[in-house]
């Protein structure tokens, strides 16, 4: 869904300000588009950028820079890196910031399995070295051409906490998966579920037409398009309040090589999206770079507003188009606050009313819990009698090799004392672990495929995927980061699937990241508790079995419990004729409540 995007209103020429020392009372993210032709051809634009965010980092409060991809022209000429280096270098000990790879970053154009050493030489990790803003960079699954291409940095203004995450161009990968760029960068987020958050990526917003990308441009097909960029991690994230983007520049004229759309996530937040691109403009753009203006109180629709200037510190020229010069309303507090729509770790709630059922290991002569942990770093061993289970992207630490918790709680459902009835209301449902180590916690998503405590991550075909056949796609809930103690998880709609029929095969928990998650086992001293408040639902004179009709096996229910033979039985619904006891009358009354069925 896209709203009107905000029109730009009339505002003063910007002007190179020189360093005061003095802030405003609003504060400044800088967008850098495309500089590859600045570094292609030597011109002064691109130093000139960065040395005016240096001069008026103070004077214009500037607490974040982003560059949109494409660092250089060609990704294997050194004195294009060379370039980029001194000019990028003159934010150092400045300002916090960051670079994404582009396509034109590669040693080969469009294909990301060629080289990309000179971007990891000159702005891979080293570059960070003792910057406390700095947050890490991912994935890492031990390739030394491939890892860490993505980042995130930590940033205030305002009064706020701000993330702001790196991806690599057309990000690859799934959200549930942390070896992959999207599943790192869905880590990092639940890492850090309160901080607001601007994702930069290189390609995502097109020009013209004006549209999320929709089809790959890398050479392999390998990465996700801004479409699905915006599916699986952009629009399920609240935090996530802007995206911004290079490489597109379709449009003719003044109107090349710039977009912008507000959009509704499923929070039901803005979000908005910005692309920015001048390199096919005279001499690549000569310098124009994007400030994004947050300012207090200067909203007219909101008490707050976005302010969006396209300037030159070369020419000292501001574009005033609609499509430069452009802005939007907002509420601070409210957007950057807290996070809509984004999962925090679960804690356990207060129970309702109604009977409540726990089911623990070795409690109340419950013995029904089943749990092990499956490796890749040791896809033949099993780990059924462990008394710690860990989950996490890479065990043993720098692997980059997954560990996941398999967890289940047989017969919970029945008509037995202790038991949820079949068709049950299940009110709330949780499940109580014992965290042993913190770490970057999991996606929980319910199973539907059997196994056991003898299974591993070869006997479950490399590990359980989230496919709709092993495990269901959507996840029951993602934890975020996890400290030591007790941490508890709602699982409630798992339950009342059981409760109406669904196979029950547990969980799967799979990692958010490399900080391994330690949960105790049903072999610990603490084991996993399940505990489910329910409303039962109506009986159905005759139902024995509770599956919610009366057939042949309701019949022989009755049967055998009329002989003194043992069953689990429903002893309400078998008494068919109401009147206290189970006896050969209502087998035959079963027996013809059945007939009536076929």
């Amino acid at each position: 869904m896209l709203k009107a995007a905000g029109a730009g209103v009339g505002l003063t020429a910007l002007g190179t300000t020189a360093s005061t020392g003095q802030q405003t009372d609003y504060w400044t993210v800088v967008a850098l588009p495309d500089t590859q032709v600045y570094a292609k051809e030597g011109t002064p634009y691109g130093k000139d950028q960065t040395q005016w965010i240096a001069d008026n980092a103070d004077a214009e409060n500037i607490a974040f820079v982003s560059h949109e991809g494409d660092v250089v022209d060609h990704g294997d000429d050194d004195a294009e890196w060379q370039y980029m280096d001194e000019a990028m270098s003159t934010l150092d000990g400045v300002v916090p910031y960051a670079t994404v790879t582009g396509n034109h970053d590669y040693a080969t154009l469009w294909d990301r399995n060629s080289s990309v050493a000179n971007y990891k030489e000159y702005f891979g990790l080293s570059r960070y070295d003792g910057r406390d803003w700095f947050g890490g960079a991912g994935p890492t699954n031990g390739d030394e051409g491939r890892d860490n291409l993505s980042t995130y940095q930590l940033f205030s203004a305002g009064g706020y906490d701000f993330l702001h995450l790196a991806l690599e161009w057309e990000p690859p990968g799934t959200v549930d998966d942390p070896s992959t760029t999207l599943g790192w960068a869905q880590s990092v987020l639940d890492r850090y579920p309160n901080r607001a958050t601007i994702l930069t990526t290189h390609s995502y917003l097109r020009d013209e037409p004006q549209q999320r990308t929709r089809e790959l441009q890398e050479a392999s097909k390998v990465g996700n398009t801004g479409r699905t960029v915006w599916e699986n991690l952009v629009s399920p994230n609240g935090q996530i309040f802007m995206v911004l983007c290079g490489h597109w520049h379709d449009g003719t004229g003044k109107s090349g090589g710039e977009a912008h759309q507000v959009s509704t996530n499923d929070a039901g937040s803005s979000v908005y999206e910005l692309l920015a691109n001048y390199q096919f403009r005279d001499d690549g753009g000569h310098g124009l770079l994007r400030r994004i203006e947050f300012r207090p109180g200067d909203g007219s629709d909101a008490p707050d507003r976005i302010q969006i200037r396209t300037y030159s510190p070369s020419t000292d020229e501001e574009q005033t188009d609609s499509d430069s010069q452009f802005g939007f309303d907002i509420d601070f507090d409210a957007r950057f606050g807290s996070s809509p729509g984004t999962p925090e770790p679960t804690e356990t709630p207060e129970t309702p009313d109604g009977p409540t059922a726990t089911f623990q290991q070795r409690t109340d002569g419950y013995s029904g819990t089943t749990d092990t942990m499956i490796r890749a770093a040791e896809p033949e061993t099993s780990y059924g009698t462990a008394e710690t289970l860990s989950i996490g992207g890479s065990d043993p630490e720098g692997s980059g090799s997954s560990t996941q918790a398999l967890l289940r709680f047989d017969g919970i459902i029945g008509t037995d004392s202790g038991q949820i009835p079949p068709g049950s209301d299940v009110k709330q449902a949780t499940v109580a672990l014992e965290t042993s180590g913190e770490g970057d916690g999991a996606a929980v998503h319910r199973l539907r495929t059997d196994w056991s405590a003898d299974s591993t991550w070869a006997s479950l075909d490399g590990g359980v995927q989230t496919d709709g056949s092993q495990a269901v796609t959507d996840a029951v809930t993602r934890t975020g980061a996890v400290e030591t103690g007790k941490s508890s998880i709602d699982v409630t709609a798992s339950v009342e699937a059981w409760a109406n029929g669904a196979q029950n095969a547990g969980w799967v928990f799979r990692p958010l990241g490399n900080d391994g998650w330690d949960i105790q086992s049903a072999d610990s001293d603490v084991p996993p508790t399940l505990t489910v408040s329910y409303t039962p639902g109506e009986t159905v004179a005759g139902d024995a079995d509770g599956d919610g009709d009366v057939d042949t096996d309701d019949v022989d229910r009755i049967q055998r419990s009329v002989a003194g033979e043992d069953g689990n039985i429903d002893r309400d619904a078998a008494d068919v004729d109401g009147d206290g006891d189970v006896d050969i009358g209502d087998a035959v009354s079963a027996r013809n409540l059945a007939e009536g069925n076929q």
